[in-house]
């Protein structure tokens, strides 16, 4: 990823995070209602025990879906193809990349889905739209938004749970760190027998 394909990132995503503010700012002039959840199961807790348990509840949940996700790429043919995909479009990552793009898309999307949305419309409306947001550039692409639909309602349970962002944005944050480690570093292509190795291009 180059330094300008980075910036941009950036650039999107804190562009919606200022969004998901404006919204919040708007409905009720009270910024807090942002980071939330208006009937979380856990209320009136210390900010230090909204992060410490959001946080271990976060990654909790990434620990599971990280095997899962693993799991489908060695044994799905769809789900090889779609990581392929992603080496091709991405490219090479370096370390930095891959923890900045990460942490920009984990919290950019949180405040945005979680935090404005569904607060406003309700789980199934954020998550729908959040599975919009991740609809590719080709048909190649086509199970991307729908795993994103299913994440987006895990997410939202995740925030529901706590009553705060911490767990879906560090959940969300470690899901994408780890998944893009996978991508950048795993070839399934390199899996094939040698024949057809040999004629199969491979993303760099």
């Amino acid at each position: 990823m180059s330094r300008f394909r980075l910036k941009i990132a950036a650039a999107f995503y804190g562009f919606i995070s200022l969004g998901a503010v404006a919204w919040v700012m708007v409905r009720s002039g009270n910024v807090r209602e942002l980071f939330y959840h208006p009937s979380g199961l856990m209320v009136d807790q210390s900010p230090a025990v909204d992060l410490l348990v959001g946080g271990a509840a976060g990654v909790a949940f990434e620990l599971g879906m990280a095997r899962l996700s693993r799991f489908m790429v060695h044994r799905f043919e769809w789900a090889k193809g779609l990581h392929i995909e992603f080496r091709g479009l991405l490219g090479p990552l370096r370390d930095i990349d891959v923890l900045a793009f990460a942490a920009f898309s984990a919290i950019g999307e949180e405040l945005l889905f979680r935090g404005a949305l569904q607060t406003t419309f309700g789980i199934v409306v954020s998550s729908v739209a959040f599975g919009i947001l991740h609809v590719g550039p080709s048909r190649k692409f086509i199970p991307w938004p729908f795993q994103a639909v299913a994440m987006g309602f895990a997410f939202g349970t995740l925030f529901w749970l706590t009553g705060n962002l911490a767990a879906p944005i560090m959940a969300h944050f470690a899901i994408n760190y780890q998944n893009l480690h996978f991508i950048n570093r795993y070839d399934p292509s390199l899996q094939l027998p040698k024949a057809l190795r040999d004629h199969t291009p491979v993303h760099l």
